[in-house]
């Protein structure tokens, strides 16, 4: 059995860090690091039991997945592997529009996306070519840090979608509820696989 662990921390720091003029609004979301909060549950990791057995991290190239990623690394004395295919969406142009508007569209049409930006449907494609990677590689027990929407992108390739009283997606799986609408603290799921056949996705946390 092959055990895939996949963290999301949204606990990104808020700090005003003045950026040279020149500097993509991309360029600010890959270089915002974690806050406190989020440093603290990154160390807790390293204390949860389900990830004991840890052979390998993966991460995005995102300062706050890299700081999330570094204390099992750390802990288990390995390598941090770096991939930008675990980064998250890429928003596009926003112009006038809120960020909010981009969110609620792209939940009810997985192929909308804006000028220079990603779909869901095609981060999805990048995130599902990592985890067929992965999955010819030998290691069993694998912790791949990513962010939020770049893990809704993956999560709906294997679970049934709706939508709540706020018209908000949700995904289940099996009568599990895996994403309720809302992006938490810290998002944790399990993806198993056995002989590279799906068996099953459960949130941890």
């Amino acid at each position: 059995m092959k055990h895939l662990y996949f963290i999301s921390n949204n606990l990104v720091s808020k700090a005003n860090v003045i950026y040279p003029k020149s500097t993509t609004f991309n360029t600010v979301r890959e270089k915002t690091m974690l806050n406190s909060k989020g440093e603290m549950k990154a160390v807790a990791l390293t204390k949860y039991k389900v990830l004991d057995a840890i052979e390998v991290v993966y991460s995005s190239t995102y300062f706050s997945a890299m700081n999330t990623a570094k204390y099992i690394a750390e802990d288990k004395n390995i390598d941090i592997v770096l991939d930008s295919r675990l980064n998250e969406r890429v928003v596009g142009e926003l112009g006038c529009n809120e960020y909010r508007f981009l969110k609620g569209m792209q939940e009810h049409d997985f192929d909308y996306k804006l000028q220079n930006g990603e779909s869901i449907n095609e981060v999805k494609m990048r995130m599902t070519e990592f985890l067929y990677d992965v999955l010819i590689n030998p290691e069993k027990n694998i912790l791949i840090v990513t962010h939020n929407i770049a893990l809704l992108s993956l999560m709906i390739k294997f679970c049934n979608q709706g939508f709540n009283l706020y018209d908000r997606l949700i995904l289940d799986y099996e009568d599990e509820v895996i994403f309720d609408g809302v992006f938490h603290e810290m998002d944790l799921v399990e993806i198993i696989y056995d002989e590279n056949e799906f068996v099953g996705i459960k949130r941890l946390i």
